[in-house]
C-alpha cells in the first residue's frame, strides 16, 4: 500500500537534508562557529516544527512552549517566555488564566495561509493594558468573530495562529502567568490521525521548517561594531513580531582584549532589554554567562542615559554583558510599548588594560 504520509515524510527529509545551504553560504555566515550553530539550529527547527504543526490542532488547541535554555527559536529573549498555538478564524476560543509579576503580557494573533507559511500580518494584538483583570490577577478573554463585551476580542476570518509573550525584569525569580486555551465551538469527536491528515501535517511542517530558514541566519553585513536605527514593527510587514515592539539590530566583532561600550537613552516604556544572539537569532548561553540587561536591572547614568559594556573578559563596571566566548555575533535591543521611537545607540570600542 502506498501511503501519502510516506511521501510527505520523504519531502520533509529532503528539506532538512538541503537546509544547510542557507547557512553555509559565505554571504550568510562566514565563520566556523556560525556553521556549527547552523547545524545545531536544524534540530531546534525540527523540534519546533513537530510541536507546532504535528502535535498542535486548531480545533483542540494547546499552548506549546517556544524556547527554553536548551531549545531556542525565532529570536528568543532571555527575559521572556513565549507560547504558540494554532487557531482557526471560524472557531471561538476562551483563554483563562492568572497573571502574577510580569511587566508585560500579550496575546498576538496572526493571519495568513494555514499551511506553515510565514504569516502575512498581525491580525490582533492584545496586551495587559487591554485586559480587565480580577484583583488576584485572574482573567478570562474570548477570541470571537463577533466580540460583544468586556475582554472579548476580534478573531479575524484568516487568523491562523497565536503567540503569547510575557516579559520579566527578573525572569528566573519571577512567577509565570498560568493560562489555558479552549475551543468553545462545537467540534466532532477526536479520532486518530488518518493518512490524509498526517500527510497534510507533515507538509505543513516542511513549509514551516523551510521558510523559517529564510528568517535566520541574520545578515552578516550588519554594520560592524555599530547599530542600525531602531524601527517599530508594522502589522503588515509579515513575520511573528509584535506591534508593541521597537527593534534595533547591532553586530559586534571583538578580539579577546577589546570591549564594546554602548550608550543610549530610552523613552518611557514598559520594558527595554539588550542581549546577545548568534546569527541564527538564538540567545547566548544565559545559564553560564550574563548575556542580557534590561530596564529593571540596569544602572542609569546621572544624565538619564545608559551605558552597557560588552566583552569576553569580565569588567569591573556597571551593566556588563558577556560575549559568551563569541568573537562575532548580534547585539539586539527591543523596547515594549515605547512612548516614542528611541534614538540609535552609539558605540565605542576600547582595549581592556
Amino acid at each position: 500500500m502506498s501511503y501519502k504520509s510516506k511521501a510527505a515524510l520523504d519531502r520533509f527529509l529532503e528539506v532538512i537534508k538541503n537546509a544547510d545551504s542557507t547557512f553555509l553560504d559565505p554571504d550568510k555566515i562566514s565563520n566556523e562557529q556560525g556553521h556549527i550553530d547552523g547545524y545545531h539550529h536544524l534540530f531546534n527547527l525540527m523540534r519546533t516544527s513537530i510541536d507546532f504543526y504535528l502535535f498542535n490542532d486548531p480545533l483542540r488547541p494547546q499552548f506549546m512552549l517556544l524556547a527554553d535554555d536548551n531549545h531556542k527559536m525565532l529570536g528568543d529573549n532571555v527575559d521572556s517566555v513565549y507560547y504558540f498555538t494554532q487557531l482557526r478564524g471560524d472557531q471561538e476560543y476562551i483563554i483563562r488564566g492568572k497573571r502574577f509579576d510580569s511587566c508585560y503580557l500579550s496575546f498576538t494573533t496572526y493571519a495568513g495561509e494555514p499551511n506553515g507559511e510565514i504569516v502575512e500580518r498581525v491580525s490582533n494584538s492584545i496586551n495587559h493594558r487591554d485586559i480587565e483583570f480580577e484583583e488576584d490577577g485572574g482573567f478570562q478573554i474570548k477570541l470571537t468573530s463577533n466580540p460583544q463585551g468586556k475582554n472579548e476580542f476580534k478573531l479575524e476570518a484568516d487568523a491562523v495562529n497565536m503567540f503569547t509573550r510575557e516579559y520579566f525584569f527578573d525572569r528566573f525569580n519571577s512567577r509565570e502567568s498560568e493560562f489555558t486555551i479552549e475551543n468553545v465551538s462545537p467540534v466532532s469527536a477526536a479520532k486518530p490521525l488518518n493518512d490524509d491528515e498526517l500527510a497534510r501535517r507533515i507538509d505543513v511542517m516542511s513549509t514551516f521548517f523551510e521558510q523559517s530558514t529564510w528568517i535566520a541566519p541574520l545578515p552578516v553585513e550588519f554594520p560592524k561594531n555599530d547599530f542600525l536605527p531602531p524601527f517599530p514593527f508594522e502589522a503588515d510587514q509579515g513575520g511573528w513580531g509584535t506591534v508593541d515592539n521597537t527593534y534595533c539590530f547591532g553586530r559586534f566583532v571583538l578580539e579577546e582584549d577589546e570591549y564594546m561600550k554602548i550608550t543610549f537613552t530610552s523613552p518611557d516604556c514598559c520594558y527595554w532589554g539588550i542581549q546577545t544572539w548568534n546569527f541564527l537569532m538564538q540567545s547566548m548561553d544565559y545559564r553560564n554567562y550574563p548575556v542580557c540587561i534590561n530596564s529593571g536591572t540596569a544602572k542609569q547614568n546621572e544624565d538619564g542615559s545608559y551605558t552597557i559594556y560588552l566583552s569576553h573578559e569580565k569588567m569591573d563596571v556597571d551593566n556588563w554583558m558577556s560575549t559568551a566566548t563569541y568573537k562575532e555575533a548580534i547585539v539586539f535591543c527591543r523596547w515594549l510599548l515605547a512612548e516614542e521611537l528611541p534614538e540609535q545607540p552609539t558605540v565605542e570600542i576600547g582595549k581592556i588594560s
